[in-house]
């Protein structure tokens, strides 16, 4: 179980921060590192691709003009599209495929022919069965997640996180994460730290969400950098619980 913790007031991130970026026809395939990340809602399917040079911490790499990076879904090939945030250069696509044990092919097609394709199923669907949005709870009451089955291909993990007010009058976030093991899990709620009188003005109300995420490792191109790697997640969230105390 892990769990982090911070107050609206802490510094979450320095605007002056900036990024360095490399076009892409100056690095070779193999010293390209690549983060492909797949997350399902059950809907539609965001597609998110990261390349740095050398590893994860290198300049962004931004795709040349004779380079592309191809999500291949059901023999439709959709080209992923540049997204640029304050601290990152991605690639994203959002495709409409979410079925159990979905296949996605990501293709980074280079000029010089040295292509690198990777291979990912998407885990299992799953509902939550408990607990269900806007529900409250007591912190001496139990809190039980559900799901409607379970996905032995992949690893799940239940994220519970509150938004609370501290003994300040600061609102302070927390989050504690479970391995999910099978398809239930029971939380303790009175047991936790994060909901100590210590961390939290018991006088006041926090708000909850619980989020269960399944994900499998899928075959990443030894093309390449090393550490390079590609997953899928199916993802749900039930969200707008009321902890009482």
């Amino acid at each position: 179980m892990l769990k982090k913790c911070i107050t609206t007031t802490a510094l979450i991130l320095a605007l002056c921060a900036c990024t360095s970026e490399t076009e892409s026809n100056l690095v070779k395939t193999k010293g390209i590192w690549a983060g492909f990340e797949l997350v399902s809602d059950g809907n539609r399917t965001r597609v998110n691709a990261e390349l740095n040079a050398g590893d994860a911490k290198g300049s962004n790499i931004v795709l040349s003009d004779s380079d592309s990076l191809q999500a291949v879904v059901n023999n439709t090939t959709i080209v992923l599209t540049k997204d640029t945030d304050i601290l990152d250069v991605d690639y994203q696509a959002y495709i409409n495929a979410t079925d159990d044990n979905q296949q996605f092919d990501i293709k980074f097609k280079r000029n010089d022919g040295i292509n690198a394709n990777s291979a990912v199923e998407l885990p299992l669907n799953f509902i939550i069965l408990t607990p269900s949005n806007n529900q409250t709870f007591n912190i001496s009451n139990p809190l039980t997640v559900q799901l409607d089955g379970t996905d032995p291909n992949s690893t799940n993990q239940v994220e519970l996180s509150s938004i609370c007010t501290n003994n300040n009058n600061e609102t302070l976030l927390q989050s504690t994460l479970f391995t999910l093991s099978t398809s239930r899990l029971e939380i303790d709620l009175q047991s936790l730290d994060m909901f100590s009188s210590s961390q939290v003005d018991q006088s006041k109300t926090c708000s909850l969400t619980v989020s269960v995420k399944r994900e499998r490792l899928g075959s990443i191109s030894g093309e390449l950098a090393n550490q390079s790697y590609i997953k899928a997640q199916q993802s749900r969230a039930i969200k707008n619980m009321t902890l009482t105390f």
